[in-house]
């Protein structure tokens, strides 16, 4: 009796916290979890319309670590956005932080919207970004305004599996706009629809008086890291700009100096190394300086703890490993499926990826609870592995059904190591951390997954480099029809390219999984959860 009474007082709506939140507040927070949600669909929905806009925008395929950019600068902006506005929103007031970031997100919609050059819709996708990463951390301070401390957990835990769920979602709304062919260039209306989400947002946000809390601006202001949150950004930067252009080491075509396929050469190849340099040294500057912070914007303290500093760690790994799936398997559906079948196909490939993760990502907490965190995030780690050792065993003859088992493993895997590390950085984390953990655990995911993308987006380069760098290019030969000149060129790239370039795709899902086994390596400091 003792029991049910104790439940019943739990699930009572009046003493909830959120009934109790003013009317105003709930609509303003359910606002911004829309729009938390369309900014977390932006960072993946390029997964698959990608293949369209580099067709659309004439872009050499074989530049590919220059159009990743797309992909980098939508994730490296957001990543930056979420620590660095949490605090601008102590000295502006939730409303204006939240109006600020929306104009922002939309504006920079509306850039790649109009965006007719690959370095416009580079620009465009890092406004954009910065406006998407800007509205998590300003939802979860909103969070903390409205609802009673003994609430506040559950519902950051929520905002996080929104953002969660955005992104796994994010190819399956690519795919849907793309394939409906609503004009000539259709993923241009995967950012205009942006526009109508983010104008109900704000309306919700500015009919809401109880969101304008802020504490004492010249406090705020004083104790505010802007250094740490320069150096953070300079870092990322030259980091992602020198992993990116290192592809350029493979060997270049010997007949043209150029690269293969008739890619062109990195202007940053010959600074690949001193950029690398300067983002270390720049990260190590940041560290000193978070340690004297008053405000750090990555608190050293809970990295003085072994399980919160292992979750991170798990968490970094994990991403670099799983943003390998995200964008090589439209990659795998670009060279084997004729161009107008492209984003459907995709999304049929990525559905049972994304949907096994998210229906994993909420069973992950309740294994967790049975086995413990580090059991649980093992077992994940070695299902993510295992599904990219299957897509590299079904791809072995260019078979794209083949690649489904893989997909379904992987997902279900990267699924299930979701809650289990969350919930040790939470636990790990003292009481008044908890909101800043919960930050940092969708920060080191997303952080991962750009440094992972930018490094082996390189290694995937020089390794096709080496592979079709001294190939002549096919030209026409004197006397030769076009018909007959098209018709060699078909065999070269079916019977030549496309088998070298899947087998470099290939041995990317081996390394893939090769970073989920390396994972678990710090999950061994995951110690069971304390109650």
């Amino acid at each position: 009796m003792a029991t049910r009474s104790a439940l019943s007082r739990q699930s009572d709506p009046r003493r909830s916290g959120w009934s109790e939140a003013p009317r105003e507040a709930r609509r303003a927070i359910l606002a911004a979890l829309v729009a938390v949600f369309v900014g977390a669909l932006d960072l993946t929905v390029i997964a698959t319309i990608l293949p369209r806009i580099v067709q659309d925008l004439q872009i050499n395929t074989a530049d590919i670590d220059r159009y990743i950019w797309i992909v980098n600068a939508y994730l490296l902006a957001y990543v930056v956005a979420i620590p660095v506005v949490g605090r601008i929103s102590d000295l502006t007031g939730r409303r204006v932080a939240f109006t600020l970031a929306l104009l922002v997100f939309v504006a920079g919609s509306l850039w790649c919207a109009a965006a007719h050059s690959l370095g416009w819709l580079i620009a465009g996708r890092a406004i954009q970004g910065a406006g998407g990463g800007a509205l998590l951390p300003i939802t979860m301070a909103l969070v903390g305004d409205v609802l009673p401390p003994a609430r506040r957990a559950a519902a950051l835990g929520l905002v996080g599996a929104i953002d969660t769920l955005g992104w796994v979602l994010g190819p399956l709304w690519g795919a849907l706009i793309v394939s409906s062919e609503v004009s000539a260039e259709p993923w241009r209306w995967v950012f205009l629809l942006n526009v109508p989400f983010g104008v109900i947002a704000w309306l919700a946000i500015a009919r809401s008086p109880g969101t304008n809390m802020r504490s004492g601006v010249r406090d705020s202001l004083r104790g505010f890291d802007l250094g740490g949150a320069l150096l953070l950004s300079i870092a990322l930067l030259l980091l992602h700009l020198g992993l990116s252009a290192g592809g350029e080491f493979g060997g270049h075509n010997a007949a043209t100096g150029g690269r293969a396929l008739g890619g062109t050469r990195n202007p940053l190849a010959a600074y690949s190394i001193p950029l690398i340099a300067g983002a270390v040294a720049l990260g190590a500057l940041l560290i000193a300086r978070e340690h004297r912070a008053a405000r750090p914007l990555l608190p050293p303290a809970l990295f003085h703890s072994a399980r919160f500093s292992a979750a991170m760690a798990a968490n970094f790994v994990a991403g670099a490993s799983l943003i390998v799936a995200m964008v090589d398997v439209p990659v795998v559906v670009t060279l084997l499926v004729d161009p107008d079948r492209v984003a459907a196909v995709t999304a049929l490939m990525m559905a049972p990826f994304t949907i096994l993760m998210a229906l994993l990502s909420f069973a992950g907490g309740r294994l967790a609870f049975r086995l413990g965190e580090r059991q649980t995030t093992w077992i994940g780690l070695l299902l993510a592995a295992a599904g990219y050792v299957a897509l590299w065993f079904g791809l072995r003859h260019g078979n794209i059904a083949g690649m489904l088992p893989g997909l379904m493993l992987g997902g279900a895997g990267f699924g299930l190591v979701v809650a289990p590390i969350g919930a040790t950085a939470i636990d790990a984390a003292p009481a008044d951390d908890r909101g800043i953990a919960a930050g940092l655990t969708l920060v080191f995911r997303l952080l991962g997954m750009t440094v992972g993308i930018s490094a082996l987006t390189a290694v995937a380069v020089n390794r096709l480099q080496s592979l079709v760098g001294d190939l002549r290019q096919i030209v026409q030969l004197p006397g030769e029809t076009t018909a007959q000149f098209l018709n060699r060129q078909a065999i070269f790239l079916e019977q030549t390219v496309i088998p070298l370039t899947l087998l470099v795709v290939r041995e990317t899902f081996l390394i893939a999984a090769m970073l989920a086994l390396l994972a678990i390596v710090p999950a061994l400091w995951m110690s069971a959860r304390r109650q």
